[in-house]
């Protein structure tokens, strides 16, 4: 009980500073249209000992329901549990009314216009902030991926569903959402290995500065400088799917996978380009790519 009496004045204090903040900047503070929102695991929150509400200045904040637009944050529907379902529903709904709409003017439409078209209205919205899509049930990122394969029968003028969207994803250069997921993983480890990345997000996610591989050329062990550092989880968070999707957890599992001579370039735009190509081999296959780059 004194611990979540104390996370709430915790909460408390931080809020009175924000107003502080503001009043001494001469900026104005909203409380009454504050937002509190009460994550965690249903279990946890039915044995909640306290009236979960804060206090911000006079007004006195209780948790929002999670309707209509409540609990959006930078565009992101967040849900009680944090399992992502609202903003994934909200993504399929706004790239169906815009393919909907696509599919009107279809036949004026030429393939490369489709296409510029797709990526940059549908997929575009797809992408952001897909990171948080990282360790989601398949029954979820199954969805993401129906709009994709909605997007390939607008491009190809499909009517019906289709048993295999490979081909047509490989001649648009379009990747399934797991790997488009996974680029966006590696993207931001890239950024905090090579100190591009916010100072939060590196304290989050620090480097293992104590990792070392092998060079089987000469046989002899090289500091590798380029890995994140993985956490010690105990045996009852190592089951927790929820603290699997951490960042701390999720960006070191899948960036050391990576060959050194990737993770340690120094281009990003020369990464983006390396990591997208072996995705697409990983993918759809390819020939005329360098073994070092489908090395893990």
């Amino acid at each position: 009980i004194n611990a979540e009496y104390g996370v709430k004045s915790k909460i408390e204090d931080c809020l009175a500073a924000v107003k502080r903040w503001m009043d001494q900047h001469w900026l104005k503070c909203n409380e009454a249209k504050t937002e509190f929102l009460l994550l965690g695991k249903n279990s946890a929150l039915d044995k909640m000992t306290f009236k979960p509400s804060v206090k911000f200045g006079d007004s006195e904040i209780v948790p929002e329901q999670f309707l209509g637009t409540a609990g959006k944050t930078l565009g992101v529907y967040l849900d009680g549990n944090l399992t992502l379902e609202r903003q994934v529903n909200s993504v399929r709904k706004q790239c169906g009314m815009l393919l909907k709409n696509l599919w009107q003017v279809n036949r004026c439409l030429d393939k490369p216009t489709k296409i510029l078209l797709v990526k940059q209205l549908i997929i575009s919205r797809v992408d952001y902030c897909n990171i948080l899509y990282a360790g989601l049930p398949n029954k979820l990122l199954e969805r993401l991926q129906k709009t994709l394969n909605s997007c390939a029968r607008f491009i190809y003028n499909l009517h019906g569903h289709q048993e295999d969207y490979s081909r047509y994803f490989k001649e648009t250069h379009i990747l399934p959402i797991e790997k488009r997921v996974e680029f966006k993983i590696c993207l931001m480890a890239y950024k905090i290995v090579h100190k591009r990345a916010p100072g939060y997000l590196m304290e989050q996610v620090p480097a293992d500065d104590g990792a070392v591989v092998t060079r089987l050329t000469r046989g002899n062990a090289h500091p590798d400088s380029f890995k994140l550092k993985y956490p010690k989880l105990s045996s009852i968070n190592a089951s927790s799917k929820l603290r699997r999707r951490r960042p701390s957890v999720i960006l070191p599992e899948v960036w050391n996978r990576l060959p050194l001579e990737l993770r340690s370039m120094d281009s990003i735009e020369g990464f983006k380009a390396r990591l997208k190509t072996r995705l697409f081999v990983e993918v759809f296959g390819g020939e005329n790519c360098p073994d070092w780059l489908l090395l893990s």
